[in-house]
């Protein structure tokens, strides 16, 4: 299943809330530990940078 706005954590203190709600911090944790959903979170991880990178090297209008 591919990472989506919709793709919802399942287990956890976060469970029923969408991967792109979840803390940074949870997200890495998961990424740390070798979770077995890590893919998700190292996906929700990357298109934060992503976005917080476009938005910084935006031109000014």
């Amino acid at each position: 299943m591919p990472h989506t706005k919709q793709t919802i954590c399942d287990f956890g203190l976060h469970k029923g809330e969408p991967y792109t709600k979840l803390p940074a911090s949870f997200l890495t944790w998961m990424v740390g530990i070798n979770h077995t959903k890590r893919e998700y979170a190292d996906a929700e991880l990357k298109r934060r940078e992503s976005a917080a990178t476009n938005r910084l090297t935006e031109p000014s209008k």
